[in-house]
């Protein structure tokens, strides 16, 4: 039987979920590998672990250090971060950054919600109220109308993620959807939420932002500062230097993720990300079963 999209969402999430429906249904360590309420067996202790959870006894009967495990809450509660900013209106392919944002973000709350857990999200709209975690298609419905608005106030990619950390009121998911491009110090606050949560960071881009054609002489205008550049495109050099610049700029971004303890995913406007994410959610599930947080 075909699916059906649900009420109230909007029809270019129906091919989404067809392709990453099941990836985490019912599987409550596959969405969240932080430790759960409840105690569970003992392990051997794995880089990684949280210290405060040695089992002294069962070390000292072993003479292997032991740890215990514990048992994924039933219920959880996840926030979507995700980036307003003008830098997210870019676009040269068939959508901006921002709709690519607000599709990803959809089939995270996809995902999410449809098992019954809790959904909330923050933008980085500096007027923006946070929708606060709540259950069901409705919801739902509610974060991707807030993403679908246009802001132009938009604060700081920290002030969200530090809204978040004061926000939740448990241990949960945490998924930033952002170009990171921000420059305020948002690898610091990002540390300080996966302390707490687990966090996915989704790296958006557009496919000019990897390498440029020669198309003459170009005027480029910052979406963040406004201030404006011309530039000769046809000088193969200056082509070169943007590529190598911008790689080591999204290298910063992996390696920034990745010092502040988050997985990291990294996707393009111009390129099947639905694929991307089905695989890189499937090898996620994989590792977590296997124990191994990174």
């Amino acid at each position: 039987m075909a699916l059906s999209a649900p009420p109230r969402l909007p029809p270019s999430l129906l091919p989404v979920s067809r392709r990453i429906s099941g990836l985490l249904h019912g599987d409550y360590s596959g969405l969240l590998h932080r430790a759960g309420s409840e105690i569970g067996d003992t392990r051997r202790y794995m880089e990684g672990d949280d210290v405060r959870r040695i089992d002294w006894p069962a070390t000292a009967r072993t003479n292997e250090t032991q740890v215990h495990d514990t048992i994924a809450d039933h219920e959880l509660e996840a926030w979507l971060v995700v980036d307003t900013s003008a830098s997210m209106k870019f676009g040269t392919g068939k959508i901006t950054k921002a709709q690519m944002a607000s599709d990803v973000a959809g089939a995270f709350g996809y995902l999410i919600s449809h098992t019954g857990n809790r959904l909330g999200c923050i933008t980085t709209a500096r007027s923006g109220e946070s929708l606060m975690p709540r259950s069901g298609t409705h919801q739902l419905a509610q974060v991707l109308g807030r993403l679908a608005k246009n802001n132009d106030d938009a604060g700081s990619l920290t002030q969200a993620l530090e809204k978040c950390l004061s926000a939740s009121t448990r241990r949960g998911l945490v998924v930033v959807v952002s170009d990171f491009f921000d420059e305020s110090p948002w690898q610091n606050a990002m540390s300080q939420l996966a302390q707490k949560h687990d966090v996915i960071a989704v790296a958006v881009s557009d496919r000019r932002e990897h390498e440029f054609q020669d198309v003459g002489i170009v005027e480029f205008r910052d979406a963040e500062t406004a201030k404006t550049l011309r530039v000769d495109t046809s000088q193969k050099e200056w082509r070169n230097n943007f590529a190598t610049s911008a790689q080591q700029r999204h290298q910063k971004i992996a390696n920034d993720v990745r010092l502040a303890r988050a997985d990291g995913l990294s996707l393009c406007a111009d390129e099947d990300w639905v694929a991307q994410l089905a695989t890189f959610l499937r090898t996620r599930k994989r590792r977590l079963a296997m124990g191994h947080r990174r």
